[in-house]
């Protein structure tokens, strides 16, 4: 056994460190030290008691993870100790592997013991933000030349955009607008622009205004009136093929997609919703023959796992990708990552904790 320390949920609103002790992989396992964990917005959720974070009392947070490998069990070939790793971090434990959604790669949906979506690391078992971590081998990614655990983090959030993309089959010559600047709206940004596709993007702060023009946003529309009526100019001259839906919550954003995009278009929604009966306007998707498409997490339909493909484009985009990174933290500060992350006068992007650098 190995002694580590964590940072676990104490309370609806603190996390604390403590030490504990980890085994040795087993066989098909992979122990990894984790270099970066990222701070995602179902996180910040817990930390502000708005999804019933008693219930992960004691609970290791985080699902964005990245390290090296320490140590490798019996019957493990694909990686090798002192590798860079990613980890897809849908529990492999409550997928079943033998039913017609996981039979097709889309394990995703599966709802063996759990609920479509859900099984996460972080949120089921303990997660990425600790010193180290045992994972089963088929969720350890080798990461492409030139991508460091801290890139490596982001193929989590990417993969989400990657997997609604090729739900559509997004093309090089369609326009999308991403309604949202957050971590999840800037990573469906890169995604659109990797595909060559022409991005707009809606952006309330001015520092996600400033990020998604780094990021190469061919337009960036603020939350203002002269925003909201550019967003009826592009309606009115039908020039949205597709309208990416990421801030979810409680949020109007929905509708707002579907009203941008242009008929016959398609609306991908991938934030998500905690008030169900977001607004739509039914008779509008029917007239105009609208798509709406849900799109929850990533799989891997097509035989390649889309988190693989998230890191594939976070090797093609590293510098790009990195400017999401507006903070590092080291595990003994966890409580102030989250504060940092939830408080937008910090001009957070992404927050990360990196559980083997000392403060």
């Amino acid at each position: 056994m190995t002694q580590i320390r964590a940072a676990r949920w104490k309370s609806a609103l603190e996390l604390e460190i403590s030490t504990v002790e980890l085994d040795g992989p087993g066989a098909g396992e992979v122990q990894v030290s984790i270099q970066s964990a990222g701070i995602c917005g179902s996180d910040l959720h817990a930390f502000r008691n708005t999804s019933g974070s008693g219930k992960n009392s004691g609970l290791v947070p985080g699902h964005e993870i990245a390290g090296v490998v320490s140590a490798i069990g019996v019957g493990v070939g694909h990686v090798r100790e002192g590798d860079v790793v990613g980890i897809e971090p849908l529990l492999r434990s409550v997928v079943c592997g033998t039913c017609r959604y996981c039979l097709a790669g889309e394990y995703q949906v599966c709802t063996a013991d759990r609920g479509p979506g859900g099984g996460l690391y972080g949120e089921k078992v303990d997660g990425g933000m600790r010193e180290m971590g045992t994972f089963p081998s088929p969720a350890v990614f080798p990461v492409p030349s030139g991508v460091d655990a801290e890139l490596a983090a982001l193929a989590e959030p990417l993969a989400c955009s990657v997997h609604g993309y090729e739900k559509i089959g997004l093309r090089a010559n369609q326009t999308v607008l991403i309604v949202g600047a957050g971590t999840i709206g800037l990573t469906a940004l890169l995604a659109a622009k990797a595909a060559g596709s022409h991005a707009i993007i809606t952006a309330r702060h001015p520092h996600q205004q400033d990020a998604a023009r780094r990021m190469g946003a061919d337009e960036v529309i603020g939350d203002d009136e002269a925003g909201r009526a550019r967003l009826d100019e592009l309606a009115a001259q039908e020039a949205i093929d597709v309208a990416v839906e990421t801030v979810g919550g409680r949020a109007d954003t929905l509708i707002q997609a579907q009203r941008a995009v242009r008929r016959m278009g398609t609306v991908i929604v991938i934030g998500i919703f905690t008030d169900r009966l977001a607004t739509i306007d039914a008779l509008d998707m029917v007239l105009r023959e609208l798509q709406i498409v849900g799109a929850i997490i990533y799989g891997a339909p097509t035989g390649k796992a889309e988190y693989a493909m998230a890191l594939d484009m976070l090797a093609d985009n590293a510098d790009t990708a990195r400017t999401l990174i507006t903070h590092r933290f080291p595990l003994e500060e966890a409580n102030d990552a989250f504060a940092a992350a939830l408080d937008k006068s910090s001009n957070s992007i992404k927050v990360h904790i990196n559980p083997n650098t000392q403060s």
